[in-house]
């Protein structure tokens, strides 16, 4: 290889990690040096020669983030786009037989392999840290070896138990893809659901939440985390339900308990997520119908929680959005009494109690919805 090529591979690390603003402009430069070489070995080792000055820091510094960002550009830059319908129909038809992975996206992770043992946690780290952001780069559909696959997988299945949280954090995060929902004993699932219950650092138990696939396996793990001991690891508990867990898929004990812990969480940020976050995903389940929403908890039996739960969408809505959807009332502003059931009561109730302890503002809207004595007492006789 001659100087003027080693200097092309050491400038594009040196521009880099500088944070270059053009990184596509610089990744194809080198992919163009690359590609014109028809013996790659000496490239593979410069550039490792390289990356390996990244590795050895454990400190997130700027300046290796944006090398090991460069590198997993870099080594999936060879990969072809995303290919439409047709065309992996055609490709089928036609049945050629492309190479799966390329030479230097498989060498990167051969050399990522071979040292994710390293006595350094520093490079475990980077390791794990590379490996992920390669996979992440990925298109969705692309296509891994087996044997690659399974090295990965088992790799980081070590490393997933390291005795440093940064490491296991990373290499959580590097199996997300690797996940199989369908198989009932699929490794890194497992592996998940043990961080879950067993991890002592919440920032490990945190990036699982982050990633794991929600099935009927994994979702009693991720309830519990509800109730974990730190704040950050509820809070995202919460926020992974609202957006990954239909409402259909929890029993009414389930959703009863999600909103009564939730909403009497001893943390601020806890609750408003559940006031934020969870009522409203599950709102848009029901179509915005809050009458719909009542149906789903059990009422009759949990009136404070589904009045809290009121309460907390009532806060979220514009005042005179209420009106519009309160329980249907007739002209003297009374429920049909064919009509009456626990819950569109409740909701009557929990309405004008709000709109009362609104004081002026509400008390235009409390005349739109409050019979007058007479008329109830005359309802309730009857």
């Amino acid at each position: 290889m001659t100087a003027d090529s080693e200097m092309d591979i050491k400038e594009a690390f040196q521009r880099a990690q500088k944070g270059h603003n053009n990184k596509a402009k610089l990744v194809a430069s080198l992919n163009g040096r690359y590609n014109k070489l028809e013996d790659k070995t000496l490239f593979h080792e410069e550039f490792v020669h390289y990356l390996k000055y990244a590795m050895i820091v454990y400190k997130r510094e700027p300046t290796v983030e944006n090398i090991i960002e460069f590198v997993a550009r870099f080594a999936t830059s060879f990969l072809s786009p995303p290919k439409t319908e047709e065309e992996e129909q055609q490709e089928e038809e036609e049945e050629e037989d492309e190479e799966d992975d390329h030479p230097f996206l498989s060498f990167i992770f051969n050399f990522l392999l071979e040292s994710h043992k390293a006595s350094s946690h520093a490079v475990r780290f980077r390791v794990c840290q590379l490996i992920n952001k390669l996979l992440g780069s990925m298109a969705e559909n692309a296509q891994i070896d087996d044997d690659l696959f399974d090295r990965i997988h088992q790799a980081m299945l070590v490393r997933v138990t390291d005795k440093f949280p940064n490491v296991r954090i990373q290499a959580a995060l590097a199996m997300t893809r690797l996940q199989q929902p369908k198989d009932s004993d699929c490794p890194t699932i497992n592996a998940y659901m043990l961080i879950l219950e067993n991890d002592t650092n919440a920032e490990v138990r945190r990036a699982v939440l982050s990633c794991i696939a929600m099935s009927p396996r994994t979702l009693p793990k991720v309830l519990k985390r509800t109730r974990d001991i730190k704040e950050n690891v509820r809070k995202l508990a919460y926020q992974v339900l609202a957006d990954k867990v239909h409402i259909k898929a929890l029993t009414i004990a389930q959703r009863v308990t999600l909103v009564q812990q939730g909403l009497r969480d001893t943390s601020e940020t806890v609750r408003e997520m559940v006031s934020s976050r969870l009522l409203p995903a599950w709102l848009l389940r029901v179509e915005g119908n809050v009458i719909g929403l009542l149906h789903k908890l059990d009422v009759e039996n949990c009136a404070d929680t589904a009045l809290e739960t009121l309460k907390a969408i009532f806060k979220g809505t514009l005042t005179e959005e209420l009106p519009q959807n309160r329980a249907q009332l007739d002209n003297r502003k009374l429920i049909p009494v064919d009509s009456l059931s626990c819950e569109n009561v409740l909701y009557w109730r929990a309405l004008c109690e709000f709109l009362k302890a609104q004081g002026d503002d509400g008390e235009e809207m409390l005349e739109q919805v409050l019979p007058d004595a007479a008329t109830y007492a005359d309802f309730l006789y009857r």
